[in-house]
């Protein structure tokens, strides 16, 4: 029986593999640099504009706008936003500033909604620029860039700016009028204690309910909830009469010395007033006081 003999791969033949296999290996690397060449030439920076600018959240104290902002990536290759900065202009002066580091990847020719919320409160508002004492709106502008991690071309910060207008709210104001005596015995008395609240906008407000605890002196006078619809107009002011039973054997017949004596007395006022609106975006609130002050029982 022969046996076969093995085969070897003369010397020759083994270089011209390699070989091959080499410039086989630097044309692709060749091919894919042309490629990244490629890439780099026709980057693009990406595209930012605002799609929408919403009124999300509206109170007595503040509201909260919101700017919808598009992104857009025209490159054949995914990029990434790594933050944005903004600024708020009212009137033409600064009044909030910052910056988000929020990372977002954006597909290659793809787009991406980022939303950017900006809280606003009427009372710094008003403090900060004595001008708008008194004005139902105000005018903004918003300055804000949203820089880009781009292959190659590095950080690329793209500028976006839009301006408006929103409204400014002022809380009703709740004060205290008068507490005066209606009927006196051994036994208790009987008084009324006379609220006003002022609707300082230019809307109507309806109240609804109004929760209160009344003290004085420390003790508690009279507690409970009023439920009765009062329309108020622009403007406008309405009083509220909250009758106060006294039980002098409750309290303490002190209370009776203290109601005829003529003295100026302490007193606390806890208060919940809810509220409806004639807004569009603030149908209902509650309002919450907290009044103290001297007042005199008058008869």
């Amino acid at each position: 029986m022969k046996r076969n003999k093995p085969h070897h791969r003369s010397p020759s033949l083994a270089k011209a593999t390699i070989g091959l296999v080499g410039v086989l290996l630097f044309a692709l690397l060749a091919s894919g640099c042309e490629s990244l060449r490629d890439v780099v030439d026709v980057m693009q920076r990406p595209e930012v504009r605002i799609v929408s600018t919403e009124l999300e959240a509206l109170s007595f104290s503040g509201l909260t706008l919101r700017f919808d902002v598009e992104i857009r990536n025209p490159n054949p290759i995914g990029i990434s936003l790594s933050g944005f900065d903004y600024e708020l202009q009212i009137e033409g002066n600064p009044f909030l500033s910052g910056e988000v580091d929020d990372k977002v990847a954006i597909a290659a020719r793809g787009r991406s909604v980022v939303p950017l919320p900006v809280e606003l409160g009427f009372e710094e508002i008003t403090k900060t620029y004595a001008a708008l004492e008194g004005k139902e709106e105000a005018a903004y502008q918003l300055s804000s860039g949203f820089s880009f991690d781009l292959p190659v071309l590095g950080r690329v910060r793209v500028p976006l700016q839009t301006n408006g207008s929103f409204p400014i709210l002022r809380v009703p104001r709740l004060q205290v009028i008068s507490l005066r005596l209606n009927e006196i015995s051994l036994s208790g008395a009987s008084l009324d204690l006379e609220l006003e609240l002022n609707n300082r906008n230019n809307f109507k407000i309806f109240i609804e309910a109004l929760e209160y605890r009344f003290q004085v002196d420390g003790r508690e006078w009279v507690s409970g909830m009023r439920q009765e619809r009062v329309r108020l107009s622009e403007n406008d002011s309405a009083r509220l009469t909250i009758p106060v039973d006294l039980d002098f054997a409750a309290l303490g017949r002190g209370i009776y010395q203290l109601i005829l004596g003529g003295e100026r007395l302490q007193y606390s006022l806890q208060a919940n007033v809810e509220v409806g609106t004639s807004l569009r975006d603030l149908k209902k609130a509650l309002l919450p006081f907290t009044l103290t002050g001297q007042l005199r029982i008058l008869r």
